[in-house]
């Protein structure tokens, strides 16, 4: 297919597939000493690389929008893709929500508020830094000719508020978060390192560093959360954040790994399935936390504990298949078709 770029499809679904395994697998917040919360922590620990990929995705994919339309294009095609559908999704939900909960006021205001602080689904919460990067963007896209500066900046970025705000509480330190790379503050920092990963060539030595780090991140982020649990008998939430050395390790591991993976034998069939399905991962994210929650999981629903091994393992893969179904479908409904773009 025209402009499509095989790997970005197979990260963008890989990474949609992981946020569902994610979710199917909450009982990891939730100290529970024993075998089946330490598969919750493995799960947790495999898969966490789902949101950096995404923001990665956004920094590869508009980076250099510039080359292909003006900044107001950009601006308008944004809020045709993801503002409108965010708004008309938090509608929807908060009207099923309130109709069920009488001390919520049914009005615009309420609404507005509810919508604007993220308290009408969770999930939700990563608009609002995809808004903030897509505002940032015009900006940052001045740079992407100047790859040295981007570098310098992530490289910075990376110490100063992925390394030493996590390693220094090990030794006793505090680390004053004050001191920063402003400009790429953040997840900005996901969008400058998806870009120059995406657009920087790497040795078979470069790929292997990549990979090990991805590793060694992701282990040390399963061991020092098992054995630091236990000793405090709670969930250690220290390295729950993605900001965090183990997790941008691992995203940038994952996406070294894909872009040199050999797509060459998908032929041009498979390769329209890839970007179709690919296409589904925007509305399968706004629909598949609420129907996990409400029907799923809910006594009124399924009621699927989520301690179910069968829910984490099996369950997440045939609920991410509905949900692709389901926005596949909708997305052939004309009116529906404008929020599950």
């Amino acid at each position: 297919m025209k402009n499509r770029v095989v790997y970005f499809d197979c990260l963008n679904i890989a990474a949609c597939f992981s946020v569902i395994a994610l979710h199917c697998n909450q009982m990891v917040h939730t100290w529970q000493p024993g075998k089946n919360w330490l598969f919750a922590l493995l799960i947790e620990a495999l898969f966490y690389w789902a949101v950096p990929i995404f923001l990665m995705l956004t920094g590869a994919t508009l980076m250099r929008y510039r080359d292909r339309y003006d900044t107001k294009t950009f601006l308008s095609k944004r809020i045709k893709r993801t503002v409108i559908p965010f708004v008309a999704w938090s509608l929807i939900w908060f009207l099923l929500y309130s109709t069920r909960n009488a001390d919520v006021h049914l009005g615009p205001r309420s609404f507005l508020n509810m919508m604007l602080n993220n308290q009408i689904e969770q999930v939700y919460w990563f608009f609002f830094p995809l808004f903030s990067i897509y505002l940032s963007m015009p900006l940052l896209s001045l740079l992407a000719d100047n790859k040295k500066a981007l570098a310098y900046g992530v490289s910075a970025s990376f110490i100063l508020q992925s390394v030493l705000p996590y390693a220094l509480p090990i030794l006793g330190i505090e680390w004053p978060g004050s001191i920063s790379i402003l400009a790429l503050s953040g997840n900005l920092l996901f969008t400058a390192l998806g870009y120059l990963l995406s657009t920087t060539e790497l040795n078979k030595k470069q790929r292997m560093a990549i990979y090990i780090l991805g590793i060694l991140g992701t282990i040390f982020r399963f061991a020092y959360t098992a054995i630091s649990s236990e000793t405090i008998g709670a969930v250690d939430r220290l390295y729950f954040n993605y900001l965090a050395f183990p997790a941008v390790l691992q995203g940038a591991a994952v996406f070294t790994l894909f872009k040199y993976l050999d797509f060459s034998f998908i032929g041009a069939k498979a390769t329209h399935l890839l970007s179709t399905v690919s296409s589904c991962s925007f509305g399968v994210y706004l629909i598949h936390k609420p129907i996990l929650d409400h029907f799923i999981l809910s006594p009124q629903g399924l009621n699927i504990p989520m301690t179910s091994i069968a829910l984490r393992t099996v369950g997440a893969v045939v609920f991410y298949i509905v949900c692709v179904g389901i926005i596949f479908l909708l997305k052939k409904i004309p009116l529906v078709k404008k929020i599950v773009p």
